[in-house]
C-alpha cells in the first residue's frame, strides 16, 4: 500500500528565517569591508550569486541609511560609511528586518493559549543567542577566505 504524501509536506522547513535581503546585506558590507577597493553591483552579484536588481535594491537602502556610500563612474562602487569595526551585524541585520521579537514562536495569536512554552523556552533563548552574536560581531571580525580583488584593479 503506497500513502500519498502532499507537496506541502515534502517543503524543508528554516529554523531561522533570515531574508535574502538582510542576507544580501550582511554579505555585501562584509564583502566591502574586507576589500581593497571599491566593489560593484556587478562584481557582488557574481561573488554571491545574487539577483543584480535585488542586490541593487538591497544596496540603495543601506546608502539611504548611510552604511555606504556610492560612487558612479568607471572607478566608481560601493564604500562603508564608517569604519567596518564600528559596524555590527545586528545594525545591518535591523536595518533589513526591523525589530526583532524575542518572544515569538511561531504563532500569529498572543498572548498564547498555553500556561508553558510548549518550545520549552527555546526559540527565546535561540533569538537572544541569535542577536548577542550579531551585536557583538563586526564587519571588521569578518575574514574572507580569498582576494577576491587586488588593489590596484580599478586604477589605470
Amino acid at each position: 500500500m503506497r500513502i500519498a504524501i502532499p507537496n506541502y509536506c515534502i517543503i524543508m522547513s528554516k529554523f531561522i528565517n533570515i531574508s535574502e535581503a538582510a542576507s544580501l546585506a550582511i554579505h555585501s558590507m562584509a564583502l566591502i569591508a574586507v576589500g581593497n577597493a571599491k566593489l560593484n553591483v556587478n562584481k557582488i552579484a557574481e561573488i554571491t550569486g545574487a539577483s543584480r536588481n535585488h542586490l541593487a535594491k538591497v544596496l540603495q537602502t543601506l546608502v539611504k541609511y548611510d552604511l555606504l556610500v556610492s560612487n558612479r563612474g568607471p572607478k566608481g562602487g560601493f564604500e562603508l560609511k564608517r569604519a567596518a569595526d564600528q559596524v555590527s551585524l545586528f545594525e545591518v541585520y535591523q536595518l533589513m528586518e526591523g525589530t526583532i521579537d524575542r518572544d515569538h514562536c511561531g504563532l500569529h495569536t498572543s498572548p498564547c493559549p498555553f500556561s508553558d512554552c510548549i518550545f520549552g523556552g527555546m526559540t527565546r533563548q535561540f533569538t537572544s543567542d541569535f542577536i548577542e552574536y550579531l551585536q557583538n560581531k563586526k564587519l571588521s571580525d569578518i575574514q574572507y577566505k580569498t582576494h577576491l580583488y587586488e588593489k590596484n584593479d580599478h586604477k589605470h
